[in-house]
Order: structure tokens, then sequence, then C-alpha cells
């Protein structure tokens, strides 16, 4: 987190140590950047003798490891729930104009690889809210030194490079620097800032989002790229091993082997004319495969103990397993994506003041307290409906109809549901003097047929 005193004005010198800053996490960023795009270090190996196998064979752990984490923690969207007596569809559209699910998606993704991510939200020329993600190496927000930690300025910049100098330093940098009140555009050339253009915002606060993976800022497969590097190492060299005894060297024993022995050989794969007394034979190393093989398997259950993300391809996922086993064997996983959860949320919940304070300010909606919004996140994993319908069926009657049908993986709206339920239910039931005419009979009172009383 880069901190400044509160009193901290805007200038050249504080631009500057926000660019430095990011560039010192530049190099840690390109290296995960990479390794989610399948370079690893195994494909930059090189051995002193070229006559030595170099295979360089690639598991990519790292991009499994987000992949499936994001998957899991957003491959449903993200659902906003208000009381009925709050209206937020103005917010709701403007997500669904712009597809938010998949920025969402993306930053979460983002966040899992390199450990935070920045969102920046903006009016468009048709003065609509949106919202972009930003490289996490070119942006930084600053944060005052209070206990708060406030938001003062939301950075973000682009180097420009001359292409006529070579040189890897930059010409210049465009910035764009926002804060409570306006937006503010720059060109920064070593120690001169020159405003390039200025204009307000309406967002009620800096109009960057940062969003956090975990506390220590750290990407998913950040603890076990040593174990990633390992692992592909152990691959690649079983591989050198098989191409290594394919190629093994020929040793000849009590015989000398001229040049039309060995042509011989080449072609007809048989040789002649060898002594009693001689022997060929291949000089191999002895591989233990399976010492390899459980060395491998070790390193592998680690990568996937250490990020805490579950291999689906394991022996413990085959078989028709009941919802609740399969709950506690991703009890650590869940652990994780519940932490992911708690700092995503609070990011969201940001960016979704920033949308509300716009829209109210605009007359779209009325202002709506933060603290009256929900973000709930549905998992994206395998649901045993048929287990669901049974303990539906156990409930009814005790649990409110509604909150019973949210339980099904396939039912969107569940009070929706329950009304249609309720509506057919209805519907099917005759009418009161049609149900008693087809149960009941005839109920006309019988003729009441008067009893003689004694001395009549």
């Amino acid at each position: 987190m880069f901190q400044v005193d509160k009193e901290t004005e805007l200038n050249a010198a504080l631009i500057k140590k926000a660019i430095d800053f990011c560039d010192k996490h530049r190099e840690r960023y390109d290296k995960l950047d990479r390794y989610y795009g399948g370079e690893h270090d195994i494909l930059f190996r090189e051995k002193p003798d070229e006559v030595l196998m170099n295979n360089k064979v690639l598991v990519n752990h790292a991009k499994y490891i987000t992949d499936v984490a994001t998957g899991y923690l957003l491959g449903n969207p993200v659902d906003y729930q208000v009381n009925d007596d709050i209206d937020i569809e103005p917010i709701l559209d403007a997500y669904k104009a712009q597809t938010m699910e998949n920025i969402d998606f993306e930053i979460a993704k983002e966040c899992s690889i390199f450990g935070n991510k920045y969102e920046y939200v903006y009016a468009d020329e048709e003065a609509e809210p949106k919202s972009v993600p930003l490289d996490v190496r070119n942006t930084l927000i600053i944060y005052d030194n209070t206990m708060a930690h406030s938001k003062m300025f939301g950075i973000h910049f682009r180097p420009v490079f001359n292409e006529n100098k070579k040189t890897d330093a930059p010409e210049y940098y465009e910035v764009l620097v926002a804060d409570k009140a306006e937006v503010i555009q720059y060109q920064l050339k070593g120690d001169e800032l020159k405003e390039t253009s200025r204009e307000k915002h309406f967002f009620g606060d800096v109009p960057f989002v940062e969003y956090k993976n975990n506390g220590e800022l750290s990407g998913d497969f950040e603890p076990v790229i040593s174990l990633i590097d390992a692992y592909n190492l152990i691959q690649s060299d079983r591989v050198n091993d098989r191409e290594q005894l394919v190629d093994a060297i020929l040793c000849f024993y009590g015989m000398t082997f001229d040049q039309e022995q060995m042509a011989q050989l080449k072609t007809y794969r048989a040789l002649s004319n060898i002594p009693q007394d001689g022997k060929v034979e291949y000089l191999t190393k002895t591989i233990n495969e399976g010492d390899v093989d459980v060395l491998r398997k070790t390193i592998e259950q680690d990568i996937h103990k250490i990020s805490m993300i579950p291999n689906m391809s394991d022996q413990n996922f085959v078989g028709n397993a009941s919802g609740v086993a399969l709950r506690y064997k991703l009890l650590t996983f869940e652990q994780m994506i519940k932490n992911k959860e708690r700092y995503f949320e609070k990011s969201l919940m940001e960016r979704f003041a920033l949308y509300c304070h716009y829209l109210s300010i605009k007359s779209k909606m009325a202002e709506v307290p933060i603290e009256e919004v929900d973000a709930v996140f549905k998992r994206n994993l395998p649901s045993n409906d048929l287990e669901t319908s049974q303990m539906i069926t156990n409930l009814r009657g005790l649990v409110d109809d509604e909150l019973l049908a949210a339980q099904l993986s396939f039912v969107d709206d569940a009070s929706e549901t329950v009304a249609i339920a309720k509506e057919e239910e209805e519907k099917s039931m005759p009418a009161d003097n049609e149900y008693n005419a087809n149960n009941f009979g005839d109920m006309t009172p019988a003729l009441q047929v008067p009893v003689p009383t004694v001395g009549e």
C-alpha cells in the first residue's frame, strides 16, 4: 500500500514516486504473467553440452490453479439483493449494458494471478457510467496514512517511447490522475509536469477501485512456483532419460569395429564376424522409474495442497459422492475461496457506491445506503438436486416455500416460481359447488315428516 500524509498535494515528485513504486514490483508481475501464459523457467534451460538431451516439458499448473479458483468464485454472476422498497434497477441496467459479469471475471482472474487488480470508473460520451480494468503494473491508488487509509488519488500512467532513440527509458509518461472531485491528465517528462486536461466527475469519491486477492496481495499460484518448476524439471528429465536410452552408446568387447561393420549395422541392423569371446552391449544408466514417479506424485500433491486447489483428476473425486461428502473434500478450497470472496465483495461495494452516487446526481435513482445492499456469490459447483428435493419435502411446512425453492440449482427466481406453483395449484382445484356435488352427492335437506305425538 502506497501511503502519504493526508495534507500532501499532487505534484511531479509524488507522481514519480508512484511510478517508481510500480516499477519495483514490475519484475514480479511480469514473472507471474508469463507463468500463467505458459512461459515457465524450464523453457529457458540450457545445458553446457549440446550433445545432451534438453527436452523442455511444461505442465501449466499455474493456469490450472487460477482458472479453477476464478471459475469456482465467479462461474455464476454476482447477484445484488436489496429490500423490496429499494430500487437499484438503474445500476443493474448500467451493469448489463457493459456485460459487467465479464469484467468481474477478468478482474477476478488477474487478482488470482497478480494478487490485486485495479478498476477505473468513468462517464462515457453519453454520460453513462462505465468500468474498465487497468493493468496493475501501470496503476496505483495513493492512500493517506491515517487509521482509515482513505483514498486520496488514483494514478494510471502509460510510458511513451521514442522509436528513433535506442534506449529502454521512455521519453515521457502520459498520466491520468483522479481525486474525489476531478480527473486530470498530465504529461510527465523528467521533473516537468504539464497538465493537458481537467474535468469534474460526479462519483463522490476517487473513481479507482482496488481488488485484493487476499491480505498479503499474493497470487494463487505464487507460493508454489518452485514446486511447479520442480515438476517441470522432473518431467523433462524423464523424457531426456528415455531419449538417451534409445541413443545409448554401443560398446564392443574383445573385437574391433570397422567402417564396413558400421555400415552393415546401420543397413541391416545385424552384425557378423563377432569373435567367440567378443561381446556387444549398450552402455546405459539404470532408471528407477518407480522412485521417480513417487517423487512426481509427491510434488504434485504438494502443489495442490499448498495452493488449496483440488486435483479434479484425483481418485478422491471419482465416483458418485454425495453433496455433503464432496463438500468435505473441498473444505480447504472453500475456505480459500471464501476469503477471496470477502475481499472481492468489499471492492464490489465500492464500485456500487460510485455508480449509485453518479446515477443519483443524474436524478436516475435515489441514493441507496451501501449497507442495504448484499452481493451474493453462487458457487459454480455440481449440485445434487435429488438430495435437495428430498430435503425440501422433509421441511415443507416448517420453512418458507421461497427459501426452499431457492435451494434448487435450476431456480433463478424463487418468489416467481412459488407464485406460479400456487397459481397452478388453484387452477387444478374445482369450484366449491362442483367439488361438493362430486364428492358428497345431493346435500338438499331431506323432507321432514312430523312425528305424531301420543294421543293424536
